[in-house]
């Protein structure tokens, strides 16, 4: 997502984010948790699982990133996140992360761009089939 925007403005962004670490297993947030923060994977892999359903839907690996719709929907996570293995994760508050993208619009350019291939792909995976 943010490969998009120079290399000074990546740097500054990662002097931004804080480390977390889970370990396999181990939630990183459960449905219904306020939302904020902003994730990006950095090692690892994390399973997203909807409410009510005991099997993950989505794995989600370095370079994705998750708390996004929550910083414009001000709402709950909407799903619970788990470590499927050793993860690391670079994590900032919604506040710093909205204040970047006002600085970086090639960056807020980027998130609306994932967050809308992701809302398609959801789409094709309610329907059944792929986008045409």
């Amino acid at each position: 997502m943010f490969a998009s925007i120079p290399v000074a403005e990546r740097a500054l962004l990662a002097e931004m984010m804080e480390t977390e670490r889970l370990c396999a297993g181990e939630t990183l947030f459960e449905a219904g948790d306020p939302s904020d923060r902003v994730y990006v994977v950095s090692e690892g892999r994390v399973a997203v699982f909807l409410p009510d359903q005991s099997q993950a839907v989505r794995s989600l690996g370095p370079g994705d990133i998750i708390g996004e719709y929550g910083m414009f929907l001000n709402r709950g996570r909407s799903a619970t996140l788990k470590a499927e293995a050793d993860t690391t994760l670079m994590s900032l508050d919604h506040i710093r992360f909205r204040s970047f993208l006002l600085r970086f619009p090639d960056a807020a350019l980027s998130l609306l761009q994932t967050t809308v291939e992701r809302l398609v792909a959801a789409e094709d995976r309610a329907r059944g089939g792929s986008h045409g």
